[in-house]
């Protein structure tokens, strides 16, 4: 099975996982906004992420983040490109 290296963040309250995709041009890994009073995950380019609801994003990849970590993990590309599990989506024809 190919994987792909990505980095995954999770919000303060622990509902929102961000998946952090290569970028076109920029820093790889994202990095806190600061001046912030929670943390926000932030990066150059924003166009190659995915957002999952957490519960889909842990059933789906079997791997968990504690809230407002960052981590660097290889992951599936077959599940990367589902649409299926992600929280914004064009595909008409996802399951959700």
């Amino acid at each position: 099975m190919d994987k792909e290296k990505t980095y995954i963040t999770r919000d303060e309250d622990g509902k929102l996982i961000c998946v952090w995709r290569k970028p076109d041009k920029g820093n790889w890994s994202p990095h806190k906004m600061s001046d912030c009073d929670s943390i926000i995950w932030q990066r150059d380019d924003i166009m190659n992420v995915d957002f999952y609801c957490y519960d889909d994003f842990e059933k789906k990849f079997k791997t968990t983040i504690r809230p407002s970590n960052k981590r660097c993990v290889h992951l599936s590309k077959a599940l990367l490109n589902n649409e299926d599990y992600k929280l914004f989506s064009d595909d008409p024809n996802r399951k959700k």
